[in-house]
């Protein structure tokens, strides 16, 4: 029972405030892992994970929505980390780091379906007074990115929301529509980089 759990659970001491937070994200994360659906999410659920009294969860989030955020915050973070650490193994060369970047993003999306459609496929939290959109770091980290592989000429916002939602395309689909003939998953993402990023450079 919830009250059980919560008696075997001692109170937090001071400065593990923040570990409690951490713990609390990751619940809610697990949960909506499992539902693919953070509508379903509630505080007492959470609560009941971690062995807390569902008012415990107040004292870090003001409401159901800025959990939701918290976690939607987290897993855009570790896919920013997986993209960015492909991007520095790919090399010096821009293009190749945008390549890499690509190929990323779609291998994630392809090994965690449940949380990818939760990022981009679900319905939207409420955002907080001056936040434009969930995510901008991670697209501002990309537009980097295909910043300095594109010609100064080149549009490089508009051609990073495309290939953004090229890479989208791919992965929704292919998980849509298994039993279509797709080509080698490798082969189709080289192929958009090159018509997309490589084109740019070589004027074709």
């Amino acid at each position: 029972m919830t009250t059980d759990a919560v008696s075997r659970r001692r109170p937090a001491r001071r400065g593990e405030g923040e570990r409690l937070k951490d713990e609390i994200v990751a619940a809610a994360g697990a949960l909506i892992n499992e539902t693919g659906d953070p509508g379903t999410l509630s505080l007492r659920a959470v609560a009941r994970k971690v062995g807390i009294a569902t008012t415990s969860i107040y004292l870090h989030f003001d409401d159901i929505g800025s959990l939701q955020r918290a976690v939607k915050h987290r897993w855009l973070d570790s896919l920013t980390e997986e993209v960015e650490s492909a991007a520095t193994k790919a090399g010096d060369d821009p293009r190749e780091r945008v390549r890499a970047i690509a190929h990323a993003y779609v291998a994630a999306g392809m090994k965690e379906p449940a949380r990818y459609r939760v990022l981009f496929t679900s319905e939207l939290v409420p955002m907080p007074a001056g936040v434009k959109y969930l995510g901008v770091e991670a697209y501002s980290t990309v537009l980097e990115r295909v910043r300095h592989a594109v010609p100064a000429s080149v549009d490089a916002d508009l051609l990073t929301t495309q290939l953004w939602c090229a890479l989208h395309g791919i992965v929704m689909l292919r998980q849509a529509r298994p039993n279509f003939p797709w080509p080698d998953l490798d082969a189709q993402v080289d192929d958009l980089v090159t018509r997309l990023i490589d084109s740019t450079v070589h004027g074709v």
